[in-house]
């Protein structure tokens, strides 16, 4: 029964967020149809410093007894520790995600799209809430300044796959999924259509629910072992952080360079009490993005 903790463990490795913006405050002229190509990797930076700080330290007392000519054990404070440390390392695990984004400009103010990213499927709308500089159609030319203001909301639902399981032949998943919903500030301001500079702070809410006949599954165990292994039937998620990004290039084709970081904020009940899997993260991400279409307003 001391493998279930590890199951749901494995089912969330590599299902972090996908984080990128790749995109400015300025919304789509009505018509007008973007495609983007990217790819951005995933960094746990609190998870990893976290993990290395605690091998360190048991690594030092380690040290310390074999100098000392006295035996060396690890503390169930330790080890409680190390366990959180490394179950935070397996549920968000550094990682490399490609992307694939489709926007189209609905109204004027109004764009859709809708991102791929290999772990996610992910929709979202965007809506100009104020507008500063010359007024501008499909696209800037050169000289011309627009600054922009606008707010989206994002719907994603994530994919799991886990081998572990279906090696193991344990038990098969039908109920199990994550959906994120995702809401952006963007602040953007572009200068001819050539160079663009961008922020967008977002808050992100993660759910995460499990397979019902693998909850009660794990509750069977603990009356036979004396292990608590019980999970939990769903998982909840915070980030709260901002993505800061430059794009360049002219009017029809524009590269995208950008970082995100924040905090991601969770604390499911795992091995008998609430596990602090949350930390710092950084995502830095690069794009290709091809317009056309569209009409002048």
């Amino acid at each position: 029964m001391r493998i279930l903790p590890w199951l749901f463990l494995a089912m969330l490795t590599g299902c972090a967020s996908t984080l990128s913006t790749q995109q400015t405050a300025r919304t789509l002229a009505p018509g007008q149809v973007q495609v983007t190509g990217g790819v951005g990797a995933f960094v746990p930076v609190g998870t990893i410093v976290r993990v290395v700080e605690e091998g360190r330290e048991q690594g030092r007392e380690a040290w310390d007894a074999i100098v000392n000519d006295r035996p060396y054990a690890l503390g169930e404070e330790a080890q409680q520790r190390i366990l959180t440390a490394g179950v935070a390392l397996m549920a968000s695990p550094p990682g490399v995600n490609p992307e694939l984004m489709l926007r189209v400009g609905v109204l004027d103010g109004l764009d859709v799209g809708v991102r791929y990213s290999g772990i996610s499927l992910r929709g979202d709308l965007k809506v100009r809430l104020a507008h500063g500089g010359d007024t501008v159609g499909r696209y800037l030319e050169p000289g011309q300044r627009s600054f922009d203001l606008a707010m989206g909301v994002g719907v994603s639902r994530h994919f799991f796959s886990s081998p572990v399981l279906d090696v193991l032949e344990v038990v098969e998943m039908n109920d199990f999924g994550r959906y994120d919903i995702e809401v952006p500030v963007y602040l953007s301001a572009d200068w001819g259509d050539i160079f663009k500079l961008y922020a967008a702070p977002k808050y992100i809410y993660s759910r995460t629910r499990m397979d019902a006949r693998l909850v009660d599954y794990s509750q069977q165990g603990k009356p036979v072992s004396g292990f608590d292994a019980t999970l939990p039937a769903t998982v909840g998620s915070h980030f709260v952080g901002s993505t800061l990004g430059i794009g360049v290039g002219y009017r029809y084709v524009h590269l995208f360079a950008e970082v995100t970081a924040g905090y991601f904020r969770t604390r499911p009940q795992l091995f008998g009490q609430p596990r602090d899997l949350g930390g710092i993260a950084v995502m830095p991400s690069v794009g290709l993005a091809i317009r056309a279409g569209g009409s002048d307003r």
